[in-house]
């Protein structure tokens, strides 16, 4: 008897179509997607079967991947880059797996498409991150317990409630809760219904041809009649012959639209266009429409400035959260490196280093290490132009120089003006 009322729990907790868990409905709505008015059902993989989505996607995670995440250490007098240290070491290697490449890429893919990205943080006995282990957003549910942030893992080979100290957690934009991001999939899930459904109709037009007619006559055609006319214009609409003869009072009717006319086209273009708003990728990127090249150039600095920046400081925030130990975070931060992709054309860093030198906020080494060159002895001194001093010290400046002038002027061995 003593055993009835835990079973009894259990019993509650099994999830039903009548009253589901959370995790059920996350399966469900994973593998059948979201119903839109369109007919067509919207997940992460038929999204993804959109070409613009799969640009999108690619383009911001390839972007991030491939920039530069370094760890720095930072204190009242100096600043540099640090190479060997633990979390540097668990970053460039994450897993035994995966590369830094693949498993930056596939965290912010995981980001970008559903919201939400997760690792389980390996550690040692000395709470030390040895390994980043990625886990399929659709597998962990965070949840509040006695004020503390716990992840519960459905996924073989880690633990069931992973604390939060233990899980890296890439959140995109939070709407009804503050523990998971939304997925921009469920939030458009309409303008992307509606760019499958065009798809299928496009290929449906291609499939059964693109032009069918319908033959009109005042008289009864018979079968035996009908044949050999339906043949013939099928030979014709096939290439198989150049030209038909109709019977006389026989009639031609078109039916059926090409692509063109159905405006396809147009309205794949207009979709592509909306996805690439949606995820904050210029539509030139993603080859949406074709623009000027000064308005290309800026739209990448934009793209660079405001979407990729926003996705690495929540990157570089969450790392600096969960990979740092406490006596570190005070001195050591990650930062990815923007250098190589805010780069402008060559003459343009010349004039950028240029500038810097000449100002005297820029060492000579430091342009060079902009442009991955290796530094020269002599190169960390800083300069200043002869001719700007200042402000507060112009008035004394001036008057040295007045004084100095008159100076020289009483020493003048021909006064006279004699030669």
């Amino acid at each position: 008897m003593g055993l009835l009322p835990s079973i009894f729990k259990k019993a509650q907790k099994r999830s039903s179509l009548t009253a589901p868990s959370d995790w059920l409905i996350k399966s469900l709505s994973s593998l059948f997607g979201q119903q839109t008015t369109s007919g067509q059902s919207v997940n992460q993989e038929s999204a993804m079967s959109i070409a613009s989505v799969h640009a999108c996607v690619r383009v911001i995670s390839d972007g991030i991947a491939a920039l530069g995440l370094k760890l720095y250490y930072e204190s009242e007098d100096e600043r540099k880059v640090i190479y060997a240290h633990y979390g540097q070491s668990v970053v460039n290697e994450p897993n035994a797996y995966q590369t830094k490449f693949d498993f930056t890429k596939y965290m912010v893919s995981q980001l970008v498409l559903n919201g939400n990205a997760y690792a389980f943080i390996n550690r040692d006995a000395r709470f030390i991150p040895i390994a980043l282990h990625p886990i399929h957003q659709s597998n962990v549910t965070p949840y509040m317990s006695d004020g503390e942030l716990f992840y519960r893992v459905q996924q073989p080979g880690f633990p069931s409630v992973v604390p939060a100290t233990d899980m890296l957690h890439f959140k995109g934009l939070s709407l009804d809760s503050v523990l998971v991001g939304k997925s921009p999939i469920t939030l458009h899930a309409e303008t992307l219904g509606i760019d499958l459904a065009a798809i299928k109709s496009s290929a449906s037009v291609y499939k059964n041809g693109t032009l069918k007619f319908l033959l009109k006559s005042a008289g009864k055609i018979d079968e035996a009649q009908a044949r050999p006319l339906r043949q013939s214009l099928d030979d014709v609409i096939d290439g198989n012959m150049r030209s038909t003869v109709l019977p006389q009072g026989v009639e031609m009717e078109r039916l059926s639209l090409s692509p063109q006319e159905a405006q396809y086209i147009e309205s794949r273009t207009f979709s592509a266009e909306e996805i690439a708003r949606i995820f904050g990728v210029p539509a030139s990127m993603i080859g949406a429409k074709e623009g000027i090249k000064s308005s290309v150039e800026q739209e990448y600095q934009d793209f660079y400035a405001r979407t990729l920046m926003a996705y690495c400081k929540n990157i570089e925030q969450e790392l600096n959260r969960k990979l740092l130990q406490e006596i570190d975070k005070p001195y050591y931060y990650f930062k990815f490196n923007f250098n190589s992709l805010l780069r402008a054309s060559a003459n343009d860093r010349a004039d950028f280093y240029n500038k810097g030198i000449r100002g005297g906020w820029l060492s000579p080494n430091e342009a060079r290490a902009f442009e991955d060159a290796n530094g020269f002895e002599g190169g960390d001194v800083y300069y200043a132009e002869a001719n700007l001093i200042p402000q507060q010290q112009f008035e004394a400046f001036m008057d040295a120089k007045i004084a100095q002038l008159l100076a020289s002027t009483s020493k003048n061995n021909n006064p006279n003006g004699n030669n």
